[in-house]
């Protein structure tokens, strides 16, 4: 999800891997060394609406080895209108959405090219794509939309409850014909990642948050024990069957924190606590086994990061960042390829163009 305290903008140029000093991975307190390598950054961009607006792609969903979408919109917090565009790994191609439609896309998920779809947190609508067109799919008379997951064709399911536990729309499950609302503990979800059926969501209360999980059947709350303490999370992955992921921020005295990840082998969670200070962002699967993560440093909000978390608990993170402003709002792992695509926008002297980055990945 877009939150423009995180994501004001992004620009091209040769930028720096920097190291973010020692990692603790569990609870043993042994710090793994950090990994700072470098990387060029390539960045194509549009502009929506007018000059003076701020524009940005807020996700994206890879539907392919070469393929992708990417969503947003214009003046995020604002009066918004969405956008959606095709990417091919070197060029983007605006794809028009449902007419009549208002508020910044926020969220996305695809299965397959066939089977894509997008929501605006405050639009009140969910669209898919039937393979030629967007449609709109349902929509909300009130409340938030806070995610969406595409597990296939016949199950699609959205979210809406808010990170402090307000709740929005509740949760509905699509089978492929109609909507159902899902009541109980799994209408609390903010957001949901799947390794086929097998579905792990953050639950949001006021009360703090959960770890959801489900079987295809039924829903149950996972136990994770310290891993998370005093963290709130952002976002969760899940990278196998065997391996999902937490992000989130260490609670502190002033600002965001430190970013925290959890990671669930199996058998049991550790927490990997990194040294940076900054709001964390989204997660998505990495290489060999791990994650990336955006992030926005406590420092300035003018510079992204994208976080590299290897499975070992090493942490790298390219800076993205120029000189009127930066933010990066969701990453993903090229597939088929050593190299990244990350969303955004990239700060004007008027406004903010939405943007999509390559970049070649180093070893980390």
């Amino acid at each position: 999800m877009l939150r423009f305290r995180l994501t004001s903008a992004i620009v091209a140029g040769l930028l720096p891997v920097v190291a973010l000093g020692t990692v603790a991975t569990g609870y043993t307190g042994r710090p793994d060394a950090s990994v700072s390598s470098t990387t060029s950054l390539a960045a194509v961009g549009k502009h929506y609406g007018p000059a003076g607006n701020f524009s940005g792609y807020s996700v994206i969903a890879v539907t392919g080895r070469r393929s992708a979408w990417v969503f947003g919109g214009t003046n995020p917090g604002g009066p918004s209108s969405p956008v959606a565009a095709r990417w091919n790994g070197t060029t983007l191609q605006t794809v028009a959405l449902p007419a009549g439609l208002t508020g910044f896309i926020s969220a996305a998920s695809a299965s397959s090219a066939s089977n894509a779809w997008a929501v605006s947190g405050y639009g009140g609508y969910a669209v898919r794509w039937s393979g030629s067109r967007w449609l709109v799919a349902r929509r909300w008379q009130q409340g938030q939309i806070t995610g969406v997951l595409a597990v296939s064709p016949h199950e699609v399911w959205v979210f809406g409850t808010a990170l402090d536990g307000t709740r929005g729309v509740g949760t509905w499950l699509f089978n492929g014909y109609s909507w159902k609302a899902i009541n109980g503990p799994p209408g609390d979800i903010y957001q949901a990642t799947a390794w086929h059926r097998d579905i792990w969501a953050i639950a949001a209360t006021s009360h703090g948050d959960r770890i959801e999980h489900y079987n295809g059947t039924a829903w149950r709350q996972v136990q994770v024990g310290p891993a998370l303490d005093r963290v709130e999370e952002t976002s969760i992955a899940a990278v196998s069957g065997s391996d999902v992921w937490v992000l989130g921020n260490m609670a502190g005295r002033a600002g965001p924190g430190r970013v925290v990840l959890a990671r669930w082998n199996g058998s049991r969670w550790t927490r990997i606590m990194t040294s940076v200070h900054a709001w964390a962002g989204q997660l998505a699967n990495g290489s060999h086994g791990g994650v990336l993560a955006t992030a926005t440093p406590a420092s300035s909000a003018a510079v992204g990061l994208i976080l590299r978390v290897s499975t070992l608990g090493r942490v790298a993170a390219v800076t993205v960042a120029s000189g009127l402003g930066s933010g990066v709002s969701d990453v993903a792992l090229a597939p088929g390829s050593q190299s990244l695509w990350a969303t955004g926008g990239d700060l004007t002297e008027l406004g903010a163009d939405a943007a999509v980055w390559v970049i070649p990945l180093t070893r980390a």
